[in-house]
């Protein structure tokens, strides 16, 4: 074999890991797009979520005076959350509201809660949605960065996998972390 035709087989070689490199990068890459996009469409529907939910507890407030429930609900906008905190909040607060609408019958005659309770339906099954897609892609997005030999890519690109939206983290202990 002569000089020639080594070099040409490392150009080759090269030329092959190089394509692999690229198919495999560009595999990551697309999965992190599609979680960014949903994550930002996630964040947006619970602010628009937790707008709505302060205009229910006006309508609340305006049926019912003497309701005390929600006194910390302008503070969590301060908070420093994260989109699975600030999700878990928010699902506390439609709770409580929940809870208040069952036993209000004044509430329940009222037309501008109703519309806006409404919203948060169509709202959560929207949300509900996303964070199914923004699961789905991240379990393949993990898969990337965890098997071999996109796994080699993912070190090179100091890549970690991904929390699911709900925040559980599927290979701890912690079982208190799967709340319904």
């Amino acid at each position: 074999m002569n000089a020639i035709q080594v070099i040409l087989y490392v150009v080759i070689i090269i030329g092959i890991l190089l394509i692999c490199y690229t198919n495999i990068y560009n595999k990551i890459k697309t999965q992190l797009l599609k979680i960014n996009a949903v994550e930002s469409e996630i964040d947006e529907a619970l602010r628009r979520k937790y707008d709505l939910l302060v205009k229910i507890i006006s309508e609340i407030k305006k049926v019912n005076k003497d309701e005390e429930s929600f006194k910390d609900v302008d503070k969590i906008k301060d908070e420093n959350l994260s989109s699975f905190e600030f999700d878990r909040k928010l699902a506390d607060i439609e709770s409580q509201i929940y809870s208040i609408r069952n036993d209000n019958s004044k509430l329940l005659k009222n037309n501008t809660f109703n519309d806006l309770w409404y919203e948060i339906i169509t709202l959560n099954t929207k949300i509900k949605a996303e964070e199914k897609y923004y699961n789905e892609n991240t379990t393949t997005y993990n898969e990337l960065v965890t098997k071999f030999p996109s796994k080699i890519i993912a070190m090179i690109l100091h890549l970690k996998e991904k929390r699911y939206f709900d925040g559980k983290n599927m290979y701890d202990k912690n079982t208190k972390d799967f709340k319904i």
